[in-house]
């Protein structure tokens, strides 16, 4: 039975399959016994539910595998910041209907921002400004 692999990921996550991506984001990459040990603490999926997932991730193209001797060796396809680019991009057209500014707004109005964070963002937004003017 031939595998159908996607050459990109075109479907969001769900919050599992985020959680063992998360995972794997954070140590590259490993077997489905390094993505269980890996997990948080107090998240005890047994191994067919880690193994099953990473399948299911392979499957939608988030992750890419390797056989080795011993295991599979799971990989991310998608990188941390391209699923972050999607996802931002998914938000603003469904939820605030294209509109870029009313997510920043809504970010703003939810956040307990410090001052430091502050500076960062006002710095961004001139560097924006600069490129919006060209």
């Amino acid at each position: 039975m031939a595998e159908h692999k996607r050459e990109k990921l075109e479907k969001l996550l769900t919050a599992v399959e985020l959680e063992l991506m998360n995972v794997v984001w954070d140590i590259g990459s490993g077997s489905v016994k390094d993505i269980q040990a890996a997990l948080p603490e107090g998240r005890d999926l047994a191994y067919t539910s880690v193994a099953t997932m990473a399948k299911i991730l392979e499957q939608k193209g988030a992750l890419v595998s390797e056989k080795t001797e011993k295991a599979h060796v799971y990989s991310p396809r998608v990188s941390r910041p391209e699923y972050e680019k999607m996802t931002l991009r998914h938000l603003t057209q469904n939820v605030f209907r294209g509109n870029p500014a009313s997510v920043v707004m809504r970010l703003l109005d939810e956040s307990n921002l410090n001052k430091k964070e502050v500076e960062t963002i006002r710095g961004m937004l001139e560097k924006a400004e600069k490129g919006a003017r060209r």
